[in-house]
């Protein structure tokens, strides 16, 4: 069985509802729009990852795993994981502040000149 396809069983229907689904009610339709966007918008960003980068975000940070979890599951060392995690996050993190950020605020890094 594949990577990809173990962590696709992993997100079926079947698991347990997240917490926003249950506080659903409580928001207006515009913020549950947002939201449903914000959650396409993370997909997005996790089908841009490595795979080696995403197996190990979504065990850790989606599914919950420990580091010594995730390592055993995917035979790694906890070091190797620890690695691989920082720079998953690192990357969302960048694909979804070019996508969410202020174009007003964003830095650009080709343009900095020192002198």
């Amino acid at each position: 069985m594949s990577l990809e396809a173990a962590t696709e069983s992993t997100a079926s229907d079947e698991s347990i509802p997240h917490p926003e689904y249950i506080a659903a009610w409580s928001q207006s339709p515009d913020e549950l729009v947002a939201r449903n966007e914000t959650r396409g918008l993370i997909d997005d960003a996790l089908a841009q990852l490595d795979a080696k980068h995403r197996i190990v975000f979504l065990l850790r940070d989606v599914e919950g795993m420990s580091v010594k979890e995730t390592a055993a599951a995917l035979g790694l060392s906890e070091a190797n994981v620890k690695v691989r995690l920082l720079r998953a996050r690192l990357q969302l993190r960048e694909l979804l502040t070019l996508t969410l950020g202020d174009p007003e605020t964003r830095i650009e890094h080709e343009h900095h000149h020192h002198g």
